[in-house]
Protein backbone atom coordinates (compact mmCIF):
# COMPACT_ATOMS: atom_id res chain seq x y z
CA UNK A 1 0.00 0.00 0.00
CA UNK A 2 1.55 3.31 -1.06
CA UNK A 3 1.90 6.28 1.25
CA UNK A 4 2.47 9.67 -0.31
CA UNK A 5 0.30 12.37 1.33
CA UNK A 6 0.47 15.99 0.22
CA UNK A 7 -0.05 19.16 2.22
CA UNK A 8 -2.11 22.12 0.97
CA UNK A 9 -3.28 25.46 2.32
CA UNK A 10 -6.61 26.99 1.31
CA UNK A 11 -6.78 30.73 0.67
CA UNK A 12 -8.31 31.34 4.12
CA UNK A 13 -5.66 29.27 5.93
CA UNK A 14 -7.36 25.87 6.28
CA UNK A 15 -4.84 23.02 6.17
CA UNK A 16 -5.77 20.20 3.80
CA UNK A 17 -4.00 16.84 3.63
CA UNK A 18 -4.69 14.57 0.65
CA UNK A 19 -3.63 10.97 1.20
CA UNK A 20 -4.30 8.77 -1.88
CA UNK A 21 -4.90 5.05 -1.34
CA UNK A 22 -5.76 2.17 -3.66
CA UNK A 23 -9.17 1.44 -2.13
CA UNK A 24 -12.81 2.09 -3.05
CA UNK A 25 -13.70 4.59 -0.33
CA UNK A 26 -12.52 7.86 1.20
CA UNK A 27 -12.20 8.58 4.91
CA UNK A 28 -12.58 12.26 5.82
CA UNK A 29 -11.70 14.06 9.03
CA UNK A 30 -12.42 17.73 9.65
CA UNK A 31 -10.57 18.64 12.85
CA UNK A 32 -10.47 21.85 14.86
CA UNK A 33 -7.55 22.14 17.27
CA UNK A 34 -9.63 23.13 20.26
CA UNK A 35 -11.10 20.90 22.92
CA UNK A 36 -11.91 20.35 26.56
CA UNK A 37 -8.67 21.80 27.88
CA UNK A 38 -9.40 25.16 26.22
CA UNK A 39 -12.70 25.67 28.04
CA UNK A 40 -13.12 28.01 30.98
CA UNK A 41 -14.74 26.56 34.13
CA UNK A 42 -18.19 27.91 33.26
CA UNK A 43 -17.76 26.36 29.79
CA UNK A 44 -16.71 22.84 30.84
CA UNK A 45 -18.60 20.48 28.54
CA UNK A 46 -19.59 23.04 25.90
CA UNK A 47 -17.35 21.70 23.10
CA UNK A 48 -18.93 18.28 23.51
CA UNK A 49 -22.43 19.75 23.64
CA UNK A 50 -21.73 21.68 20.44
CA UNK A 51 -20.50 18.46 18.83
CA UNK A 52 -23.86 16.84 19.63
CA UNK A 53 -25.83 19.75 18.19
CA UNK A 54 -23.76 19.83 15.00
CA UNK A 55 -25.17 16.35 14.32
CA UNK A 56 -28.85 17.18 14.92
CA UNK A 57 -29.86 18.80 11.67
CA UNK A 58 -29.23 21.47 9.05
CA UNK A 59 -31.59 23.47 6.84
CA UNK A 60 -31.12 20.89 4.09
CA UNK A 61 -31.34 17.83 6.39
CA UNK A 62 -33.32 18.96 9.42
CA UNK A 63 -33.17 15.87 11.62
CA UNK A 64 -31.19 12.69 12.27
CA UNK A 65 -33.51 10.51 10.20
CA UNK A 66 -33.09 12.76 7.17
CA UNK A 67 -29.30 12.72 7.67
CA UNK A 68 -29.19 8.93 8.01
CA UNK A 69 -31.35 8.41 4.91
CA UNK A 70 -29.13 10.79 2.94
CA UNK A 71 -25.96 9.03 4.05
CA UNK A 72 -27.40 5.61 3.24
CA UNK A 73 -28.43 6.75 -0.25
CA UNK A 74 -24.89 7.88 -1.12
CA UNK A 75 -23.02 5.09 0.65
CA UNK A 76 -21.63 7.16 3.48
CA UNK A 77 -21.31 7.18 7.26
CA UNK A 78 -20.53 10.04 9.60
CA UNK A 79 -19.86 10.78 13.25
CA UNK A 80 -18.17 13.34 15.47
CA UNK A 81 -15.80 13.24 18.42
CA UNK A 82 -14.54 15.63 21.09
CA UNK A 83 -11.20 15.22 22.83
CA UNK A 84 -9.00 17.09 25.24
CA UNK A 85 -7.39 19.11 22.44
CA UNK A 86 -9.74 18.82 19.45
CA UNK A 87 -13.24 18.47 18.04
CA UNK A 88 -13.62 16.54 14.80
CA UNK A 89 -16.21 15.54 12.24
CA UNK A 90 -15.39 12.13 10.78
CA UNK A 91 -16.85 9.96 8.05
CA UNK A 92 -16.37 7.54 5.19
CA UNK A 93 -17.94 7.50 1.74
CA UNK A 94 -17.80 5.70 -1.58
CA UNK A 95 -15.08 7.45 -3.57
CA UNK A 96 -17.39 8.61 -6.36
CA UNK A 97 -19.49 10.48 -3.79
CA UNK A 98 -16.69 12.20 -1.91
CA UNK A 99 -18.13 15.67 -2.57
CA UNK A 100 -21.40 14.62 -0.92
CA UNK A 101 -19.67 14.09 2.42
CA UNK A 102 -17.53 17.22 2.02
CA UNK A 103 -20.69 19.25 1.44
CA UNK A 104 -22.41 17.70 4.44
CA UNK A 105 -19.53 18.58 6.77
CA UNK A 106 -19.57 22.10 5.42
CA UNK A 107 -23.32 22.34 6.06
CA UNK A 108 -22.86 21.06 9.61
CA UNK A 109 -20.39 23.81 10.39
CA UNK A 110 -22.16 26.61 8.53
CA UNK A 111 -25.84 25.80 8.79
CA UNK A 112 -26.63 23.57 11.78
CA UNK A 113 -29.98 24.57 13.25
CA UNK A 114 -29.29 24.30 16.99
CA UNK A 115 -33.04 24.12 17.52
CA UNK A 116 -34.09 24.92 21.10
CA UNK A 117 -36.29 21.82 21.48
CA UNK A 118 -33.47 19.55 20.35
CA UNK A 119 -31.06 21.29 22.72
CA UNK A 120 -33.42 20.45 25.58
CA UNK A 121 -33.59 16.81 24.50
CA UNK A 122 -29.83 16.62 24.18
CA UNK A 123 -29.30 17.92 27.72
CA UNK A 124 -30.84 14.70 29.04
CA UNK A 125 -28.89 12.57 26.55
CA UNK A 126 -25.58 14.10 27.65
CA UNK A 127 -26.47 13.73 31.32
CA UNK A 128 -27.11 10.04 30.64
CA UNK A 129 -23.79 9.79 28.80
CA UNK A 130 -22.12 11.38 31.82
CA UNK A 131 -23.72 8.88 34.20
CA UNK A 132 -22.61 5.97 32.03
CA UNK A 133 -19.03 7.23 32.01
CA UNK A 134 -18.98 7.81 35.75
CA UNK A 135 -20.21 4.23 36.25
CA UNK A 136 -17.44 2.81 34.06
CA UNK A 137 -14.46 1.57 36.15
CA UNK A 138 -11.96 2.37 33.37
CA UNK A 139 -13.28 5.93 33.15
CA UNK A 140 -13.30 6.23 36.92
CA UNK A 141 -9.65 5.28 37.09
CA UNK A 142 -8.65 7.62 34.27
CA UNK A 143 -10.52 10.48 35.91
CA UNK A 144 -8.97 9.69 39.28
CA UNK A 145 -5.44 9.70 37.82
CA UNK A 146 -5.99 13.01 36.04
CA UNK A 147 -7.54 14.59 39.11
CA UNK A 148 -4.63 13.65 41.38
CA UNK A 149 -1.67 14.00 39.02
CA UNK A 150 -2.59 16.86 36.71
CA UNK A 151 -4.27 20.24 36.77
CA UNK A 152 -7.11 19.04 34.55
CA UNK A 153 -9.74 16.35 34.65
CA UNK A 154 -10.56 13.88 31.92
CA UNK A 155 -13.62 13.67 29.74
CA UNK A 156 -16.11 12.49 32.34
CA UNK A 157 -15.64 15.61 34.45
CA UNK A 158 -14.26 18.38 32.25
CA UNK A 159 -15.21 17.11 28.82
CA UNK A 160 -18.83 16.38 29.63
CA UNK A 161 -19.13 19.12 32.24
CA UNK A 162 -21.10 19.23 35.43
CA UNK A 163 -24.84 18.64 35.38
CA UNK A 164 -25.24 22.33 36.23
CA UNK A 165 -23.23 23.33 33.15
CA UNK A 166 -25.04 20.90 30.88
CA UNK A 167 -28.40 22.26 31.99
CA UNK A 168 -27.32 25.90 31.67
CA UNK A 169 -25.84 26.16 28.16
CA UNK A 170 -27.96 28.31 25.84
CA UNK A 171 -28.23 28.27 22.07
CA UNK A 172 -26.62 31.71 21.91
CA UNK A 173 -23.77 30.62 24.15
CA UNK A 174 -23.01 27.58 21.99
CA UNK A 175 -23.13 29.52 18.72
CA UNK A 176 -20.86 32.20 20.20
CA UNK A 177 -18.44 29.54 21.39
CA UNK A 178 -18.23 27.98 17.92
CA UNK A 179 -17.70 31.35 16.25
CA UNK A 180 -14.87 32.07 18.72
CA UNK A 181 -13.14 28.69 18.81
CA UNK A 182 -13.61 27.34 15.24
CA UNK A 183 -11.40 29.07 12.67
CA UNK A 184 -9.72 28.35 9.36
CA UNK A 185 -6.43 28.78 11.21
CA UNK A 186 -7.03 25.85 13.56
CA UNK A 187 -8.83 23.63 11.03
CA UNK A 188 -7.21 20.53 9.49
CA UNK A 189 -9.05 18.55 6.81
CA UNK A 190 -7.68 15.16 5.82
CA UNK A 191 -8.89 12.80 3.09
CA UNK A 192 -7.44 9.28 2.91
CA UNK A 193 -8.62 6.94 0.19
CA UNK A 194 -9.33 6.84 -3.52
CA UNK A 195 -8.87 10.35 -4.83
CA UNK A 196 -9.67 10.16 -8.55
CA UNK A 197 -9.15 13.86 -9.18
CA UNK A 198 -7.17 15.46 -6.33
CA UNK A 199 -7.13 18.92 -7.92
CA UNK A 200 -10.89 18.96 -8.35
CA UNK A 201 -11.40 17.67 -4.80
CA UNK A 202 -9.10 20.37 -3.42
CA UNK A 203 -10.96 23.02 -5.41
CA UNK A 204 -14.27 21.76 -4.03
CA UNK A 205 -12.96 21.92 -0.45
CA UNK A 206 -11.70 25.45 -1.12
CA UNK A 207 -15.16 26.50 -2.26
CA UNK A 208 -17.07 24.68 0.46
CA UNK A 209 -15.01 25.84 3.45
CA UNK A 210 -14.38 29.42 2.37
CA UNK A 211 -16.95 30.58 4.96
CA UNK A 212 -14.66 29.79 7.90
CA UNK A 213 -13.34 32.91 9.67
CA UNK A 214 -9.60 33.50 9.87
CA UNK A 215 -9.00 34.66 13.44
CA UNK A 216 -6.31 33.24 15.72
CA UNK A 217 -7.43 30.72 18.35
CA UNK A 218 -5.35 30.28 21.49
CA UNK A 219 -4.72 26.89 23.08
CA UNK A 220 -4.32 26.01 26.73
CA UNK A 221 -1.18 23.86 26.74
CA UNK A 222 -0.38 24.32 30.42
CA UNK A 223 -0.16 21.08 32.34
CA UNK A 224 1.23 20.68 35.85
CA UNK A 225 2.31 17.38 37.37
CA UNK A 226 1.85 16.74 41.08
CA UNK A 227 3.34 13.38 42.11
CA UNK A 228 0.90 11.41 44.22
CA UNK A 229 0.27 8.13 45.94
CA UNK A 230 -3.51 7.81 45.90
CA UNK A 231 -6.15 5.11 46.14
CA UNK A 232 -9.68 5.26 44.75
CA UNK A 233 -11.57 2.94 47.10
CA UNK A 234 -14.26 0.76 45.50
CA UNK A 235 -15.36 -1.49 48.38
CA UNK A 236 -17.34 -3.89 46.19
CA UNK A 237 -14.25 -4.89 44.17
CA UNK A 238 -11.93 -7.82 44.81
CA UNK A 239 -8.92 -6.71 42.77
CA UNK A 240 -6.82 -3.54 42.84
CA UNK A 241 -5.83 -1.71 39.66
CA UNK A 242 -2.26 -0.40 39.80
CA UNK A 243 -0.40 2.32 37.89
CA UNK A 244 3.27 3.13 38.63
CA UNK A 245 4.25 6.28 36.73
CA UNK A 246 7.29 8.54 36.17
CA UNK A 247 7.67 11.84 34.26
CA UNK A 248 8.78 11.56 30.65
CA UNK A 249 12.47 12.13 30.01
CA UNK A 250 12.38 13.86 26.64
CA UNK A 251 9.83 16.54 25.64
CA UNK A 252 7.65 15.71 22.63
CA UNK A 253 9.50 17.62 19.91
CA UNK A 254 10.64 16.67 16.42
CA UNK A 255 14.25 17.02 17.59
CA UNK A 256 13.67 14.42 20.32
CA UNK A 257 11.85 11.90 18.14
CA UNK A 258 14.72 9.40 17.91
CA UNK A 259 15.44 9.66 21.64
CA UNK A 260 11.77 9.05 22.43
CA UNK A 261 11.79 6.00 20.14
CA UNK A 262 14.76 4.64 22.09
CA UNK A 263 12.88 5.17 25.36
CA UNK A 264 9.83 3.41 23.91
CA UNK A 265 12.03 0.43 23.04
CA UNK A 266 13.39 0.37 26.61
CA UNK A 267 9.88 0.55 28.01
CA UNK A 268 8.76 -2.28 25.74
CA UNK A 269 11.79 -4.38 26.71
CA UNK A 270 11.37 -3.92 30.44
CA UNK A 271 7.58 -4.38 30.27
CA UNK A 272 8.01 -7.72 28.52
CA UNK A 273 10.52 -8.85 31.15
CA UNK A 274 8.24 -7.78 33.99
CA UNK A 275 5.26 -9.49 32.39
CA UNK A 276 7.17 -12.76 32.13
CA UNK A 277 8.22 -12.60 35.78
CA UNK A 278 4.90 -11.48 37.25
CA UNK A 279 2.58 -13.62 35.14
CA UNK A 280 4.48 -16.58 33.76
CA UNK A 281 6.91 -17.24 36.61
CA UNK A 282 4.88 -16.13 39.64
CA UNK A 283 1.23 -16.16 38.57
CA UNK A 284 0.49 -12.92 40.41
CA UNK A 285 -1.36 -11.09 37.64
CA UNK A 286 -3.44 -11.88 34.58
CA UNK A 287 -2.10 -9.04 32.43
CA UNK A 288 0.74 -6.53 32.60
CA UNK A 289 1.53 -3.63 30.26
CA UNK A 290 2.90 -0.18 29.76
CA UNK A 291 0.94 2.92 30.74
CA UNK A 292 0.93 6.59 29.73
CA UNK A 293 -1.06 9.57 30.96
CA UNK A 294 -0.95 13.26 30.09
CA UNK A 295 -0.92 14.98 26.72
CA UNK A 296 1.44 15.97 23.92
CA UNK A 297 3.03 18.68 26.09
CA UNK A 298 3.83 16.52 29.11
CA UNK A 299 3.19 12.93 30.09
CA UNK A 300 4.07 10.25 32.60
CA UNK A 301 5.06 6.73 31.67
CA UNK A 302 5.25 3.45 33.50
CA UNK A 303 3.37 0.24 34.11
CA UNK A 304 -0.16 -0.96 34.72
CA UNK A 305 -1.65 -4.17 36.04
CA UNK A 306 -4.10 -5.40 38.64
CA UNK A 307 -4.05 -8.07 41.31
CA UNK A 308 -5.65 -9.04 44.60
CA UNK A 309 -5.36 -6.76 47.61
CA UNK A 310 -3.36 -9.47 49.37
CA UNK A 311 -0.81 -9.70 46.54
CA UNK A 312 -0.46 -5.97 45.85
CA UNK A 313 2.59 -5.35 48.06
CA UNK A 314 4.34 -8.40 46.63
CA UNK A 315 3.63 -7.23 43.07
CA UNK A 316 4.99 -3.72 43.70
CA UNK A 317 8.09 -5.14 45.40
CA UNK A 318 8.75 -7.53 42.51
CA UNK A 319 8.25 -4.79 39.91
CA UNK A 320 10.65 -2.50 41.77
CA UNK A 321 13.32 -5.16 42.31
CA UNK A 322 13.19 -6.42 38.74
CA UNK A 323 13.04 -2.92 37.24
CA UNK A 324 16.14 -1.93 39.17
CA UNK A 325 18.05 -4.99 38.02
CA UNK A 326 17.16 -4.42 34.37
CA UNK A 327 17.74 -0.66 34.58
CA UNK A 328 21.13 -1.11 36.27
CA UNK A 329 22.29 -3.94 34.01
CA UNK A 330 20.34 -3.68 30.74
CA UNK A 331 21.00 -6.68 28.53
CA UNK A 332 18.98 -5.58 25.52
CA UNK A 333 20.44 -6.93 22.28
CA UNK A 334 20.12 -6.36 18.54
CA UNK A 335 18.08 -9.56 18.44
CA UNK A 336 15.56 -8.06 20.90
CA UNK A 337 15.25 -4.95 18.73
CA UNK A 338 14.91 -7.03 15.56
CA UNK A 339 12.09 -9.01 17.18
CA UNK A 340 10.28 -5.76 18.05
CA UNK A 341 10.75 -4.46 14.51
CA UNK A 342 9.46 -7.65 12.91
CA UNK A 343 6.44 -7.69 15.18
CA UNK A 344 5.77 -4.05 14.34
CA UNK A 345 5.60 -4.80 10.63
CA UNK A 346 2.17 -6.35 11.13
CA UNK A 347 0.95 -3.22 12.94
CA UNK A 348 2.49 -1.10 10.20
CA UNK A 349 0.59 -3.08 7.56
CA UNK A 350 -2.66 -2.69 9.50
CA UNK A 351 -2.04 1.05 9.69
CA UNK A 352 -1.17 1.43 6.01
CA UNK A 353 -4.35 -0.41 5.01
CA UNK A 354 -6.67 1.69 7.21
CA UNK A 355 -7.83 5.01 5.79
CA UNK A 356 -9.29 6.15 9.12
CA UNK A 357 -6.08 5.40 11.03
CA UNK A 358 -4.06 7.27 8.44
CA UNK A 359 -6.41 10.23 8.79
CA UNK A 360 -5.94 10.13 12.56
CA UNK A 361 -2.15 10.01 12.33
CA UNK A 362 -1.91 12.75 9.71
CA UNK A 363 -4.21 15.17 11.51
CA UNK A 364 -2.60 14.35 14.86
CA UNK A 365 0.96 14.93 13.64
CA UNK A 366 0.04 18.18 11.98
CA UNK A 367 -1.92 19.40 14.99
CA UNK A 368 0.96 18.72 17.37
CA UNK A 369 4.03 19.41 15.22
CA UNK A 370 2.77 21.32 12.19
CA UNK A 371 4.20 18.82 9.69
CA UNK A 372 3.11 15.85 7.59
CA UNK A 373 3.52 12.49 9.27
CA UNK A 374 6.47 10.78 7.55
CA UNK A 375 5.65 7.11 8.02
CA UNK A 376 8.69 5.77 6.18
CA UNK A 377 11.06 8.03 8.09
CA UNK A 378 9.54 6.79 11.36
CA UNK A 379 10.10 3.16 10.27
CA UNK A 380 13.72 3.98 9.35
CA UNK A 381 14.28 5.50 12.77
CA UNK A 382 12.85 2.47 14.55
CA UNK A 383 15.00 0.17 12.40
CA UNK A 384 18.13 2.24 13.16
CA UNK A 385 17.83 2.02 16.96
CA UNK A 386 20.83 0.37 18.64
CA UNK A 387 21.10 -1.25 22.09
CA UNK A 388 23.63 1.39 23.13
CA UNK A 389 21.23 4.19 22.22
CA UNK A 390 18.37 2.52 24.09
CA UNK A 391 20.53 2.46 27.21
CA UNK A 392 21.87 5.99 26.63
CA UNK A 393 18.55 7.72 26.09
CA UNK A 394 16.57 5.80 28.70
CA UNK A 395 18.86 6.90 31.53
CA UNK A 396 16.69 8.81 33.95
CA UNK A 397 13.52 6.80 33.26
CA UNK A 398 13.06 6.07 36.98
CA UNK A 399 14.71 9.23 38.32
CA UNK A 400 11.71 11.54 38.36
CA UNK A 401 9.19 11.72 41.21
CA UNK A 402 7.11 8.55 41.30
CA UNK A 403 3.33 8.33 41.34
CA UNK A 404 1.54 5.18 42.44
CA UNK A 405 -2.19 5.28 41.78
CA UNK A 406 -4.56 2.45 42.66
CA UNK A 407 -8.27 1.69 42.42
CA UNK A 408 -10.41 -1.06 43.86
CA UNK A 409 -10.44 -3.06 47.07
CA UNK A 410 -8.88 -1.75 50.28
CA UNK A 411 -5.38 -2.93 51.13
CA UNK A 412 -2.65 -2.57 53.72
CA UNK A 413 0.87 -1.33 53.04
CA UNK A 414 2.77 1.80 52.01
CA UNK A 415 3.33 1.16 48.30
CA UNK A 416 5.78 4.03 47.84
CA UNK A 417 7.93 2.78 50.69
CA UNK A 418 7.75 -0.74 49.28
CA UNK A 419 9.04 0.66 45.98
CA UNK A 420 11.86 2.56 47.71
CA UNK A 421 12.87 -0.49 49.74
CA UNK A 422 13.08 -2.70 46.66
CA UNK A 423 14.36 -0.41 43.89
CA UNK A 424 17.97 -1.06 44.88
CA UNK A 425 20.60 -3.78 44.98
Amino acid sequence: MKYNPTLHKLSNGVTVILDPMDIETVAIKVLFATGNRDELPHEYGITHFCEHMLCKGTSKLPNKRAIDDYMDYYGASRNAVTGNAYMALIGRVLAENVNILIDFFGDQLQDSLFEPDKIEIERNVICDERRRMLDNPERQFGDFISKHLFNYATFSFRGLGSVENIMSFTREQMLEFISRRFSAKNCIICLSGRLDNPDATLAHIEKRFSFLPTHDVSQNTEIHYTPAVAHNLLPDKNNVRLRILFPEIWPNTIENEYKRICVSRFKRFITKKLSDILRQENGLVYGFGGSTAGNEVFSVNGFNTETSAQNLGTVVALIAKTAYQIYSHPDITFDDLDRFNRKDRLSDANWLESASERCDALTGEYRVHGILYDFYDAVRKYDSVTPDDVVKYSRGFFDGPISIVTQGADFDGDLKQIWIDNFKE
